[in-house]
């Protein structure tokens, strides 16, 4: 396909997404027009039943029950009066969908599609196959996955050496072993609080790591722009790869890639049924967490001192603190932590920050900072229950946090992503203009759109 042809299919589709935009927009205000009161009314509905659902959440017996079957009712209350109050409901229906046609159309406009994103070159430096590949995995990881894929004959398929560890094998001692006998490149196969001890022994070595993304999650794999769902593809990085230069942290002398969470998750993560019961577990807890909170203080960005919090989430690099793209790094090497807290006092408190969240001014939220950093320190009168990569772990306080940028040299398949999803992000006002560019502008004219 000539070039030409293929800036007209962008130029296209950013004409679509523009005007499934106006479309979608023009539906919706005249369903507003038409029964504004309507509107309000759902408007109202939605913004308590996140009120009566934090309640559901922190409540426990004939209280929770309540709250659940109101939140419930007005969720349904909600959806009647956005479109069932309007004699033409349909108009309601067609905005929502015009607007959501937008965003596939806009994505490829941008070349924020998926084709257009494989087709990106990954960051990082091309080197030559590992001499003394060494693998580690744990069996039981992610539910016997490793076990499941045949991974270990793969890897010896592949002139890998492999050690398996698990409970009564030490894994610090294995990796230490191994880089001791001579292994310049050791991957690990496990979650990722393994992959954190392993990690923090190859950047001493000055050696490099291969992740294999054989966990229940695997986050750490997901910024780094791996795939997930194939942790077999993962063993070409020990061959011709992409090795990128990325940071690590430190709490306590203790290595993490992905973050430590205190607060509120900190202390569920410790329960013995957390493992097995996730969510139930949660939902049990969380009344007593929020009615007190665990002793944490800390200094804000602000310098004022903070006492009352239920959450406090330090991370290797900072998370993006966005609906479209949450729960991912954009970078893994800005050299920074990047720290959240928030205070869950009220249902309205909770209510007001997932609407703040909902248009984009989280940070605004009272009670809600984020903020970057290179070093953080969190008190308390008591041990710290904590969650470091998702392992539940104690930490005597204070806590002292500690960016280590460049410290560790990670290998990617040659045609891994490199990146994590939350890089193709774009911020909004910039992908507007550009869209409107491409629209209507000649294609010399356009800019390519700043990643994060």
């Amino acid at each position: 396909m000539s070039s030409v042809s293929f800036a007209s299919r962008r130029r296209l589709s950013a004409i679509g997404a523009v005007t499934a935009t106006f479309a979608g927009a023009a539906a919706l205000a005249t369903g507003f027009a038409q029964n504004p009161i309507a509107i309000l009314v759902a408007l109202i509905a939605f913004l308590a039943a996140i009120g009566f659902g934090w309640v559901t959440l922190t409540s426990r017996g004939p209280a929770r029950n309540r709250a659940g079957w109101i939140t419930v009712l007005l969720m349904m209350a909600a959806l009647i009066a956005a479109i069932g109050a309007h004699n033409d409901g349909w108009i309601i229906v067609l905005g929502g969908v015009m607007l959501a046609l937008s965003l596939p159309l806009g994505r490829f406009a941008l070349g924020r599609d998926r084709k257009s994103i494989e087709a990106t070159t990954p960051p990082g430096v091309v080197v030559a196959p590992a001499v003394k590949p060494v693998l580690l995995i744990n069996p039981l990881s992610g539910g016997g996955k490793a076990a499941h894929l045949d991974l270990v004959d793969v890897a010896r398929g592949r002139g890998i050496e492999c050690h398996e560890f698990g409970p009564g094998v030490d894994l610090a001692q294995l990796a230490a072993d191994a880089l001791a006998a001579g292994a310049d490149v050791i991957g690990v196969a496990g979650g990722d609080g393994s992959q954190a001890v392993v990690a923090d022994l190859v950047s001493a070595a000055g050696a490099q790591l291969v992740v294999v993304p054989s966990g229940t999650r695997n986050h750490f794999a997901m910024d780094l722009g791996l795939d997930r769902a194939d942790p077999l593809a993962c063993l070409s990085a020990f061959g011709e790869a992409r090795m990128q230069t990325i940071d690590m942290a430190r709490v306590n002398g203790k290595a993490f890639l992905n973050n430590v969470s205190m607060g509120i998750y900190g202390e569920v993560v410790q329960s013995a049924s957390y493992r097995e019961r996730k969510i139930e577990t949660a939902i049990e807890e969380l009344p007593d967490l929020v009615e007190k909170p665990p002793d944490l203080r800390f200094t804000g960005p602000d310098g004022l001192p903070h006492t009352t919090v239920h959450v406090v989430h330090v991370s290797n690099n900072p998370y993006l603190l966005d609906v479209r793209g949450a729960g991912g790094r954009p970078r893994l090497n800005t050299g920074q932590l990047g720290i959240v807290t928030a205070e869950l006092g009220n249902a309205a408190g909770v209510t007001e920050m997932f609407a703040r969240a909902a248009l984009g001014v989280l940070n605004s939220s009272p009670g809600f900072n984020a903020w970057n950093a290179t070093t953080f320190e969190v008190h308390s009168d008591e041990p710290i229950k904590a969650g470091v990569d998702g392992e539940a772990v104690e930490l005597a306080s204070p806590a002292r946090f500690v960016a280590v940028p460049a410290s560790l040299h990670v290998r990617l398949p040659l045609d891994a992503l490199g990146r994590s999803p939350a890089a193709f992000v774009p911020q909004i006002r910039v992908s507007v203009l550009e869209l409107f560019r491409r629209a209507f502008l000649p294609t010399n004219t356009w800019q390519p759109v700043a990643r994060r």
